[in-house]
């Protein structure tokens, strides 16, 4: 996937001279106090669709994807997928190397299919709206959807890559 960058980019030769140069004041560094420093920087969520320029807005699943497909080059090991439940619900994927872990993060519903596979009837003591005040109980049954997330298009390897993600 061809992907354009945010307008206002920098060149790429000259992130990546930037990167070397930090790369090379972590390894001259007596104390690893920079390399801790970078590796304060480098160790948080970092967002794929925030890189790529307005055209992509509505493509963050295969905009995720292709961060993904491209960092595996530089991964330690397996890249790692991690679900948060709490607020709005994320979606990351954990690139690990040898020193630090980058970790791409969006919102799942953005990049992953809700399904809805099955649903469960739950039993459960809520107050009597008609007597609130007195708050005495009764018994409520409601449904509640059991669901899993695919994130397919979003870790699917491509035809001439291994499925390790």
């Amino acid at each position: 996937m061809k992907i354009t960058p945010i307008s206002g980019s920098l060149a790429a030769a000259d992130v990546a001279a930037d990167l070397r140069a930090l790369a090379d004041l972590a390894e001259s560094d007596g104390d690893g106090f920079v390399a801790a420093l970078l590796a304060r920087l480098l160790n948080h969520d970092v967002f794929p669709c925030h890189a790529a320029g307005h055209e992509h807005k509505e493509q963050r699943a295969e905009v995720m994807a292709e961060a993904i497909r491209r960092l595996k080059a530089v991964a330690s090991g397996p890249i790692k997928k991690d679900y948060n439940e709490s607020g709005a619900g994320y979606f990351d994927a954990t690139v690990p190397m040898r020193g630090i872990s980058i970790v791409l993060t969006d919102l799942r519903a953005e990049v992953c299919t809700r399904v809805v596979t099955g649903v469960e009837t739950v039993t459960e003591e809520i107050p009597d709206p008609d007597y609130i005040a007195a708050a005495p109980t009764i018994t409520h049954t409601r449904e509640v959807e059991t669901v899993t997330w695919e994130c397919g298009p979003v870790l699917a390897p491509r035809a001439s890559e291994k499925a390790d993600v």
